[in-house]
């Protein structure tokens, strides 16, 4: 029998599930002055919430608590950091999203998708994620549905939610092939049978392990929009508000990435690894990378180029996945620190990339053109001689985006090609070099329709200009997102640390350091990885190798 979590464990997504149904009584009453509150009471759930994880991390409260298919360590408590603090800004870029009486429906369907995304981090059953997943997703159709009145809203609602479906279909397939494998729903139950089977090639286990990996990555590519699953994004951006946009771009994304990395994590690809996996997240990583920024090049409709982007940019957050934490750990001789840490840098790109994504659609969902929606490259022209402040917004988030010095994109850029760098010296792997020579291209790529935007609001010129609306909100949420870039511009280290620290759970119990005496008595330093089966060794000459659970795991930072 599992043991029973504590209910003090659970109350952040406690106060955001109470906080989403009182906003959707609040909406359909009478009274306009209550329904004026759903907005502040989403606010003040979110800032109670974040409140307590900050107390509670500052206390040590977090002790590793888990029970009921959840636990809560490192990687839940920057999932909950992450959510809840960027839910603020998201909160106040949708202040005004939906029509009046539909916006209780709407403020609601944001709160439960954050605490399907809490629930993610802590994740610990096969069952917990997919329906954590499912919690994440859901709303979201309803979102893109309710957040504008024309009939292209409904149609990318439609294929959302059918494109949605399907890939949850093809997710909960792949688990119940782990399931039947280890018999157990438990990921820390199914990692000792999943790696076993991936030992013994041409054996009945092994062909399952390999369709329920498969089919369980293959569901997750949707969630981070990836190749061959990304189909939809461009028709749901354009079909949906600019601000649920900017929501779509970090939420599932964030979500997707982390059980990207529950599931990697049960091949032992990262502790030695299993070749499969290795190929399977490297074509998909080249085919995002290259096909997105192809696609997002051909575009003038700038919340298609974004989101063909975000395609591309999922391929670089795969660079992360790929490279793995290993390198980032052996800090001495063969280790770099946190640029070599591939799923720390993972989780600092994926935060710098929200909060640009977010800005971008924040600037775009606050204009006017005529009284209609801002969208093409026409639409920003000359944005700098009428609204300066939005046009340097929508420039830092671009340039962000692209990666250009001293931006935080570019420090995230460089600890993700720096992560595989890394990988590929510690392991000599000559195939990391060229994934990352592929991404250093296709960044250069990208630079090209990123500086067509920011050219048409700072020089061109349009004979309808641009208008902002005037909402308070919504302007103070886009210069949040921009204060957040500056911040991480000058001081990258804070966030990449933070991504550092959630990443520790993940390399438990990959590093084992096996020696032998020799004949006068003394060890042989020979480090070797455990779990793998491609018989990759760390040299000889490293010095140390840390687990995170020793008392020497202490990095240069």
């Amino acid at each position: 029998m599992s043991e029973v979590i504590s209910v003090s464990a659970l109350w952040p997504e406690i106060i955001l599930l109470i906080a989403g149904c009182a906003v959707l009584l609040l909406g359909q009453a009478r009274s306009e002055a209550w329904r004026r509150l759903m907005p502040w009471l989403t606010l003040a759930a979110l800032a109670a919430a974040i409140c307590i994880v900050v107390l509670k991390r500052h206390f040590g409260e977090f002790a590793f608590e888990e029970g009921n298919g959840l636990s809560y360590g490192s990687l839940a408590v920057f999932v909950r950091i992450a959510a809840l603090g960027l839910g603020i800004p998201l909160t106040l870029v949708n202040w005004s999203q939906s029509r009046e009486h539909e916006r209780g429906e709407f403020l609601s369907m944001m709160l439960m998708s954050l605490a399907g995304l809490l629930l993610v981090g802590p994740a610990d059953n096969l069952l917990m994620l997919f329906l954590a997943l499912e919690l994440v997703s859901i709303p979201t159709y309803i979102m893109v549905i309710l957040s504008r009145t024309n009939v292209r809203s409904l149609e990318a609602g439609t294929k959302y939610f059918y494109l949605g479906a399907f890939s949850a279909a093809i997710m909960a397939y792949g688990f119940s092939f782990l399931y039947g494998l280890s018999g157990t729903a438990s990921l820390s139950g199914t990692i000792e049978a999943v790696q076993a089977a991936l030992l013994e090639p041409g054996t009945l286990e092994y062909g399952l392990a390999m369709i329920g990996i498969l089919l369980s990555l293959g569901g997750l590519f949707f969630k981070i929009a990836a190749v061959p699953l990304h189909f939809y994004i461009a028709d749901v951006y354009q079909g949906a508000a600019s601000p649920v946009a900017g929501f779509l771009g970090f939420v599932p994304k964030l979500a997707g990435m982390i059980a990207i990395f529950k599931i990697v994590l049960l091949t032992g690809y990262w502790d030695g690894g299993h070749e499969g996996t290795f190929w399977l997240l490297w074509i998909v990583a080249v085919a995002s990378m290259t096909i997105g920024n192809v696609l997002a090049l051909r575009q003038a409709n700038i919340k298609r180029m974004l989101a063909y982007s975000g395609i591309a940019h999922a391929g670089y957050m795969l660079v992360g996945v790929i490279a793995g934490p290993l390198a980032g750990k052996a800090v001495d001789s063969g280790g770099v620190g946190i640029m070599g840490d591939g799923t720390a840098a993972v989780l600092y790109y994926i935060m710098i990339y929200g909060i640009a994504n977010l800005g971008a659609f924040a600037v775009l969902g606050l204009l006017r053109v005529r009284g209609g929606a801002c969208e093409t490259r026409r639409d920003v022209a000359g944005l700098i001689r009428r609204e300066p402040g939005l046009a340097l917004l929508l420039a830092l988030a671009l340039f962000t985006l692209m990666g250009l010095p001293p931006t935080p994109g570019f420090w995230g850029k460089l600890s993700l090609f720096g992560s595989a760098l890394a990988a590929a010296q510690l392991w000599d792997d000559p195939r990391l070099i060229v994934l990352v020579v592929i991404a250093v291209l296709n960044s250069a790529l990208a630079a090209a329709y990123y500086l067509r935007v920011i050219a048409a609001a700072l020089v061109y010129e349009n004979k309808y200009p641009a208008e902002a609306a005037p909402r308070n909100a919504e302007h103070i949420g886009a210069q949040l997102c921009g204060f957040l870039l500056l911040i991480f511009a000058f001081y990258p280290t804070s966030l990449m640390v933070q991504g550092q620290d959630g990443t520790q759970e993940l390399t438990e119990g990959i590093y084992s350091v096996s020696a032998e005496p020799d004949a006068d008595g003394s060890d042989i330093p020979e480090k070797v990885v455990a779990g793998g089966n491609s018989g990759r060794m760390i040299p000889a000459d490293m010095d140390q190798v840390v687990s995170p659970l020793s008392d020497n795991n202490v990095t240069d930072q």
